[in-house]
């Protein structure tokens, strides 16, 4: 590339390893820490971080809809696009329990359960959300073994590491 004969490689943004020569073989838990990852205090906090997150995400594009169309935001518009936020996150939050094994923010933050939920069990997993939301996520300190959305789900949370 340049006269000093320091080709710069193809692949230099690449997070791979190279082969032979390389560099070092990056250090991996044994095996039996990686089938079932579990989940550090702080993620687990942030669980109910970007739950909250999601709901004022919509909270607030509502908020921007009606801005938008040219009305001035009034006190009972703030309560409205709480209200519909809770509802869209109560509605998104089932459907993801059911299918990918989380509520938004566990999706979010990289956590999941290791196991699918039963149905019956839906509505606890989502109380024990909006509990740990309510609290700011004070729950998670208790760690995996003590979680709410453990005990509610009966299974255990994990590193969602899927793609």
């Amino acid at each position: 590339m340049n006269g000093d004969g320091h080709d710069i490689p193809n692949d230099w943004d690449a997070l791979v390893d190279r082969g032979a020569g390389g560099g070092p073989e990056p250090d991996l838990p044994p095996p039996s820490e990686m089938d079932d990852p579990q989940p550090p205090v702080i993620t687990l906090m942030a669980v109910s971080w970007a739950d909250l997150v999601a709901m004022l995400a919509v909270c607030t594009s509502t908020l921007v809809a009606i801005l938008l169309l040219g009305e001035r935001p009034t006190l009972p518009a703030f309560a409205w696009s709480a209200a519909l936020a809770l509802v869209w996150w109560i509605f998104a939050g089932s459907v993801l329990v059911v299918v990918r094994q989380g509520t938004p923010g566990m999706l979010l933050a990289g956590v999941c359960f290791n196991d699918h939920i039963a149905p019956r069990r839906v509505p606890g997993v989502l109380t024990a959300a909006l509990f740990g939301v309510a609290t700011l996520g004070l729950p998670g300190l208790l760690g995996n073994q003590g979680s709410v959305l453990r005990l509610a789900a009966a299974a255990n949370l994990v590193m969602d590491d899927s793609e």
